[in-house]
């Protein structure tokens, strides 16, 4: 008899572990203290983790609230999934995040894993070692094809004269959002001019 042929129907998905409630909830003060990883951190070179600070359980949602429920709702179907609201200490590609981050939105994807607490200083001592990245980025970019021939065409009915190449400016964007680590070219010389003449005085 031949094997029959399975075809798999759906969204592919690179999760693997456990909801953040399936490993907060089984441990001693819901884990406060304790150490958990995203799968989908493997991706970088650099260590991160999360270490665990406060932790909320919510509830599952109620059909009384909602008349779509079952169709909303995937709690309806898997019980397991369900959300908690965590405020964790963030060690992302090994650097340190000043503030406390709340996790919600996210914590009933089955992607994190408990690290053992026989790992922990290993880890820890993986993000001492591991130097600040650092992302150098221009002042300015060319604009990209389309925007640009609609620029130079406004520029041509109101009479503008184009003395140079328009170039999209990077600083303000680059200064946007808790992720972006990049330094603009300009704004580097200037920080390493000033480290110098503080430590020249």
């Amino acid at each position: 008899m031949q094997n029959a042929k399975v075809k798999f129907i759906g969204r592919t998905t690179d999760f693997s572990g456990k909801t953040l409630w399936e490993i907060l909830g089984n441990l001693k003060d819901n884990g406060v203290g304790r150490l958990v990883q995203r799968h989908m951190f493997n991706r970088y070179p650099e260590p991160s983790y999360y270490r665990i600070i406060k932790v909320d359980a919510l509830p599952l949602p109620s059909a009384d609230d909602d008349k779509d429920f079952k169709r909303r709702h995937y709690y309806y179907y898997d019980k397991s999934l369900r959300k908690c609201r965590v405020w964790v200490e963030k060690v992302f590609r090994g650097r340190h995040y000043p503030d406390l981050i709340e996790i919600e939105a996210v914590s009933y994807k089955p992607d994190y894993r408990l690290i053992p607490r026989s790992e922990e200083a290993k880890l820890k001592a993986a993000v001492a070692a591991t130097p600040p990245r650092q992302s150098i980025a221009p002042a300015a970019v060319p604009f990209p094809p389309l925007l640009r021939t609609i620029i130079l065409d406004e520029m041509k009915q109101k009479g503008i004269e184009l003395k140079s190449e328009p170039l999209l400016s990077l600083t303000e964007v680059l200064k946007q959002g808790r992720e972006n680590i990049a330094k603009i070219e300009g704004d580097l010389s200037q920080s390493d001019d000033s480290s110098a003449k503080n430590l020249s005085s």
